[in-house]
């Protein structure tokens, strides 16, 4: 996880919109962002975290996890 409080909001998003973006829940992507999976920067200012995900991680995160069809083996 990335906490940078100086880094730019351009390119990130809410974790409801990452959540919608893969299809779960924010809190799915607050347990992704606290395992090191998604990038993220916490703009919250007390002690409860308010995380702004990193749109291109999502996208990574989806990529690396798209099936890709194998060939089927024919008989002969």
């Amino acid at each position: 996880m990335t906490s940078t409080s100086a880094a730019p909001m351009s390119g990130y998003i809410t974790t409801g919109q990452a959540a919608a973006r893969i299809g779960s829940t924010s809190q799915y992507i607050r347990e992704l962002v606290h395992g090191g999976h998604l990038d993220a920067i916490d703009i919250g200012t007390g002690e409860r975290s308010r995380f702004r995900v990193s749109g291109s991680s999502v996208e990574k995160f989806l990529a690396d996890r798209a099936v890709r069809p194998t060939t089927p083996e024919v008989a002969a």
